[in-house]
């Protein structure tokens, strides 16, 4: 009996890691996906939850360019390139200027995932379908308690490895942000994640950093 025992731990400690590495190497080809598409174009609705009760949600467009990105919504709009991120609400004639740290840009910006999963989470994996697709669905649970999301799960594409979806645990709160649509090698300018400030010459510059 011992050694049956020893040997189904043997075999569940291989499943275990098997499942690891399938649940990396998704994620891995998604990461390629986004790095090797160009500049991307996308669509998206967010969802903010107080616990898991849906409290607001908007959409919005999004420009994406490695780490850069510029992203639209009807209420805010947001330019970020690389590392200095400008923030301007549409009905104030004010723009906050601050540098985000990669937790802080993944809760809305995708591709911050590539910088964010490869230390500090455990993962598994498991098929299932989102809005028709075929999906892989990642689960990435943080190794370290102080972690700023706990738990995050992604929603990938079988045939194409482009995320569909992202859903974050931050505080006991979840973030949601649905990729409707994906659309890659689009044409960009370095101007475009940053703030143009000769559109708003009126608005007063808040520093941040």
């Amino acid at each position: 009996m011992k050694r049956i025992a020893f040997l189904l731990s043997i075999l569940l400690a291989c499943s275990l890691q098997a499942a690891a590495q399938s649940a990396r190497s998704v994620l891995d080809a998604t990461a390629a996906r986004m790095t090797q598409s160009g500049c991307i174009r996308a669509q998206f609705k967010a969802t903010q939850f107080r616990g898991t009760t849906p409290e607001s949600e908007t959409s919005g467009t999004m420009l994406i360019s490695g780490r850069k990105f510029q992203m639209k919504t009807p209420d805010l709009t947001t330019w970020f390139d690389g590392k200095t991120q400008w923030s301007m609400l549409s009905d104030a004639s004010e723009v906050n200027i601050s540098e985000p740290t990669v937790e802080e840009l993944a809760a809305m910006n995708p591709s911050a995932l590539i910088y964010i999963y490869k230390k500090g989470y455990s993962y598994s994996l498991r098929k299932s379908s989102l809005r028709g697709k075929p999906t892989y669905e990642v689960r990435l649970a943080a190794k370290n308690k102080k972690a700023a999301f706990q738990e995050i799960y992604v929603d990938v594409d079988q045939a194409t490895y482009s995320p569909l979806c992202f859903r974050a645990k931050q505080n006991g709160n979840w973030l949601r942000l649905s990729i409707l649509t994906f659309a890659t090698n689009q044409s960009a300018q370095d101007s475009d994640f940053t703030f143009p400030r000769q559109d708003f010459p009126d608005a007063e510059v808040v520093d941040l950093r």
